[in-house]
């Protein structure tokens, strides 16, 4: 776990941010860019903030009273959610008091010609990461008086934790099953020259996305405060240095500056670079609004946003031994910003990128879930002490890698922004026929992820007919997965059958025997174990399986046919849901009464 989060603050840190940076430094104006500073440069100073209130509040004597602070979030709050409802709120088709934009053309206030850039100023980002700064002080200060006296340590804590990640999870597996297969409910639908088009995002999808992140981050605090309390000489130094000193000093007031000084040092520098080496303008008579960097300016830009990070990175790892908390604080800090960062930049709407405003705020709230299980992995152990791994063992804990791996890759295929196409290696359009490889890898390679980190947690010595199961389920997953990212064309029952079989036909038909080896297999194992409650398990997931893909593929011969081969496939996959649980948990004989009754939980 600790591995995988390593590599997605890697993933994010060192190579989004760079592109970010130089596609927004090169693009025809610099609205994106200004845009940008101001919006991140308030985004860090807002944690910063949050940070320095961490620091004060859980101190044995704090200076300052948590009412303040609350105060002060409540503030914030008020002002972000105001200015979001002034322009219309996270709707772009509302039209509120203030446009989107500032300053506009056709003001003749505002200092465009030379000083701000108009359109500098989104103000929905504005008021988005004025809202969520605000929220998070908030919390912080609410959290105060129970965190110091304890109240958070035991099981309510932990009960507040799980049902704020469940709730979180749940609301984005909903959103993500309705905008992949009927995003009419969030967006409205159009076709132009036969092509389907989706309309802008609602209200209420951008406010449920909203609400699972700032739940996410919620179970985040609750659990995160009272460990810093517990180990305070090992977190708060960390806070301060990465939340204070890095965030506002070397982040957010260097991005304000550069918001503030752009357009005005561009402006100067066209006029003096005859040779366009630093500066490019392309209208002669829209100077200095047609103007922006060069590809080479792009690069050197790009170039220091990297060396900087990568330099955080290695230092890190450096200190990973030594200052293990202060580390973790930082990549936690770090993991949180990134989230809040893709969502407050990608605040534009347009035909083309009809779904950036929700998939920003979908990976800001995947990004929090993703910084709880980092943190809370950091202060476990899971390696077994008892016996060692193993062969298998040892290709599980791999394999389990390469499934998050590949888990991740799925959910940061899944965006389309403005500074990127959609399919990091998988593809993503949402709505009826159209690509859903990401979504399948996603929930194929948790499923499989999920099974093998429960085996590795366990401790237990698999027997060789669950070993069996396992491994062949897991290869029967795989066939179908690549046969259904392949796709059909034909009907293999109804539509010629052997005259018009494909080859992602015969990769599901392999896929499908090996299924049904690996069921009866589980079946024989449950019963040799007189696990009756394993059998049931696994007879209902079958029966619930097939239930679905009949279901599912009788709607083809509809009067409207809305037939959806994928979704056949998932019932499918939902048989072998019992099998592998069994595969995990089960028993391997009768010897392990615990197990047999269906109780995994009281062996282990």
């Amino acid at each position: 776990v600790i591995a995988t989060g390593f590599f997605f603050i890697t993933a994010m840190f060192v190579g989004q941010i760079p592109s970010y940076a130089y596609t927004v430094a090169t693009l025809a104006t610099l609205q994106s860019l200004e845009q940008g500073a101001l919006a991140l440069g308030l985004l860090s100073l807002g944690i910063g903030i949050c940070c320095f209130a961490v620091t004060m509040l859980y101190d044995p004597k704090p200076l300052i009273p948590w009412p303040l602070f609350a105060l002060g979030g409540l503030g914030l709050t008020v002002v972000g959610g105001g200015l979001l409802l002034a322009v219309g709120g996270l709707d772009p088709i509302a039209h509120g008091i203030f446009p989107q934009y500032l300053p506009t053309v056709d003001q003749g206030a505002f200092p465009t010609s030379w000083w701000l850039q108009p359109g500098s100023i989104d103000l929905v980002s504005v008021g988005l990461a004025t809202l969520v700064s605000g929220l998070g002080l908030f919390a912080i200060a609410a959290l105060n008086p129970f965190v110091l006296s304890g109240r958070l340590s035991g099981p309510g804590g932990a009960l507040i934790v799980r049902v704020a990640l469940t709730a979180s999870l749940g609301l984005i597996a909903l959103f993500v099953a309705i905008l992949t297969f009927a995003p009419g409910v969030f967006q409205p639908e159009s076709y132009q020259n036969g092509s389907r088009v989706l309309g802008p995002p609602s209200l209420l999808e951008n406010g449920v996305l909203f609400v699972a992140m700032c739940l996410a981050v919620f179970a985040l605090l609750v659990w995160l405060l009272p460990v810093m309390v517990k180990h305070r000489q090992e977190f708060m130094p960390g806070v301060y240095l990465h939340g204070v000193v890095v965030l506002i000093s070397m982040v957010a007031l260097p991005l304000l500056v550069i918001w503030a000084v752009a357009y005005p040092i561009v402006n100067w520098v066209q006029t003096v670079d005859t040779s366009k080496f630093w500066v490019v303008c392309s209208k002669k008579n829209a100077l200095p609004a047609s103007c922006t960097t060069t590809p080479f300016t792009g690069y050197l830009i790009c170039g220091l946003v990297f060396g900087a990070t990568f330099t955080a990175l290695l230092v890190a790892i450096y200190f990973w031994s030594t200052r293990r908390n202060m580390i973790v604080i930082g990549g936690t800090i770090s993991l949180i910003w990134l989230g809040l960062a893709g969502s407050v930049v990608h605040t534009r709407y347009t035909p083309e990128l009809s779904t950036q405003i929700p998939m920003g705020l979908l990976i800001a709230a995947c990004v929090a879930v993703l910084a709880y299980l980092f943190t809370w992995a950091t202060q476990r152990e899971f390696a077994p002490t008892i016996q060692s791994l193993g062969c298998v063992g040892q290709w599980l804990v791999l394999g389990t890698l390469w499934i998050i791996l590949l888990f991740g890759f799925a959910v940061f295929s899944m965006p389309k922004f403005f500074e990127m196409e959609a399919g990091l290696t998988f593809f993503y359009d949402p709505g009826h026929r159209t690509l859903h490889d990401a979504i399948w890898v996603l929930l194929v390679m948790g499923a499989l992820g999920g099974v093998q980190f429960w085996v590795l947690k366990s401790g237990r010595k698999m027997g060789d007919l669950r070993k069996f199961v396992l491994w062949t389920l897991a290869i029967a997953a795989i066939l179908m997965l690549v046969a259904m990212i392949q796709g059909f064309n034909y009907d293999f029952f109804f539509q010629g059958g052997l005259q018009t079989i494909e080859a992602a036909h015969v990769l599901f038909f392999f896929g499908l025997l090996l299924e049904v080896i690996g069921l009866v297999v589980a079946f024989y194992g449950a019963w040799r174990a007189r696990a009756t409650r394993w059998s049931l398990i696994m007879g209902l997931t079958i029966l619930a399986g097939i239930a679905f893909a009949a279901i599912i593929y009788s709607l083809s011969f509809a009067p409207q046919p809305i037939i959806y081969s994928e979704l056949v496939a998932l019932g499918i996959f939902v048989t072998m849901t019992g099998a592998l649980a069994f595969s995990a948990a089960g028993p391997d004989g009768r010897e392990e009464p615990a197990l047999a009754n269906g109780n995994g939980a009281a062996h282990a």
